[in-house]
């Protein structure tokens, strides 16, 4: 049995908007570590675990490739190769990954026959192999996220696919504020001194205790507006949306608790197509969300779901549900019995369509987060600071001395 939607919905529904009913009651504590730490996991021998990146956007890749770099076997990780594959024409950034896959003997460059989607999955993958499918804006995952994504998906051979517990996304976005994991963020809208302190603005800045709590003039509030187009366009600067200036920080309100509902993410809901995968305000307050959990050692707020008597692993169910699948674990041979897909979207297809034909539904291991950077509605996070806040995270924790990411010239 797994935990799934309709057995917490009316629980979690957030508060009707003007209403004043007290916050969310705290989180229950974390059940107590059944699952394995990524040093007593072992890994299975008797197949390959392929990392299968969906190649692109050189900046996000170049936080990415610490990751996969950690969770190499070499490295004492579950990758037993990772393949790049080529889904862009861009000679600037195919020239990148000629560079990257040369710094490591595991890495791989994959060219398609076609650009698309549906290329990759009919052209990259072979049956007796699992894959790890990350995409190239995954920009955090922690270290047990493949090794939990690897060990649901052989407890539940009856699922499709295994997906990590991501951070900015749609569902789990909503399940991520109801059950606390989300906290009171607004943006500020003064550009701060240039002598501000190095932990709380530039290239080193990651850590949410440094920042300055939000002070600003008026109204506690900033406005989420779903009137916008799909095609990855940005807000003109004169929306009262749009990021109020290029590089800016969100700041923590006063009484995170209280204050949550004045916040973008009190929109929050459990629908693919909602405010959570078009409002870039989501999206920044539940990445900032992110990094004061990691800060805090709180990771434990994202690890809802079912729990098996002998672990901890916490299991969600989407029951068909469209479920992004940024980061996914799935079988070689799932994937090839059921190509050609019948349409361009391989998404729905992956999480919904095939899933639903064969009874066999996505599971969402939520004790395996990894942060997604943005959707292509969401282009206004790059107006942020937070790809350079997770860059700076990446440089601190999980890089070598070999691999740090370089800066950029604009920081």
């Amino acid at each position: 049995m797994f935990l799934q939607k309709s057995n917490i919905v009316e629980q979690l529904r957030p508060a009707p908007e003007g209403h004043d009913i007290p916050p969310p009651p705290a989180p229950p504590p974390p059940p107590p570590p059944t699952v394995p730490e990524m040093d007593q996991f072992k890994k299975p021998v008797d197949f390959k675990i392929i990392g299968l990146i969906f190649f692109g956007r050189p900046p996000n890749i170049a936080i990415l490739d610490c990751y996969l770099k950690k969770n190499l076997v070499s490295n004492g990780g579950f990758l037993d190769e990772v393949h790049f594959v080529v889904n862009t024409d861009k000679k600037q950034d195919i020239k990148y990954l000629d560079k990257l896959v040369k710094t490591d003997k595991l890495y791989t460059k994959v060219i398609l026959p076609e650009l698309g989607y549906k290329s990759v999955w009919e052209h990259s993958v072979e049956p007796e192999h699992m894959y790890i499918k990350i995409d190239d804006d995954i920009i955090f995952f922690d270290d047990n996220a493949i090794a939990n994504a690897v060990y649901t998906k052989l407890n539940h051979p009856d699922s499709f696919a295994v997906v990590a517990n991501l951070v900015n996304s749609p569902e789990t976005g909503w399940l991520h504020y109801h059950f606390g994991a989300i906290h009171s963020y607004l943006p500020e809208t003064v550009k701060p001194p240039k002598d501000t302190d190095g932990a709380a603005l530039g290239p080193k800045a990651w850590r949410a205790s440094a920042l300055p709590v939000w002070n600003e003039d008026g109204e506690m509030s900033f406005p989420v507006t779903m009137d916008k187009s799909d095609d990855g366009s940005v807000l003109d600067a004169d929306n009262p949306a749009a990021p109020p200036f290029k590089g800016h920080r969100w700041l923590p309100l006063p009484d995170s608790k209280k204050n949550i509902y004045k916040t973008p993410m009190a929109k929050t809901e459990y629908y693919a197509y909602g405010p959570d995968w078009k409002s870039w305000a989501l999206g920044a307050q539940v990445h900032y969300s992110l990094l004061e959990n990691i800060e805090k050692n709180q990771m434990h707020l994202y690890h809802y779901g079912v729990s098996s008597p002998s672990s901890s692993e916490g299991v969600w169910n989407m029951a068909y549900d469209r479920m992004n699948i940024n980061f996914m674990a799935i079988w070689g041979k799932d994937v090839l019995d059921n190509a050609p897909f019948d349409g361009p979207d391989d998404e729905h297809e992956l999480s919904v369509n095939i899933p639903l034909k064969l009874n066999r539904p996505i599971l969402v291991n939520t004790h395996a987060v990894a942060a997604h950077f943005s959707f292509r509605t969401q282009h206004e996070l790059y107006d942020t600071d937070l790809l350079s806040r997770y860059r700076a995270y990446a440089n601190e924790m999980i890089c070598t001395k070999k691999n740090q990411i370089s800066i950029p010239k604009d920081g």
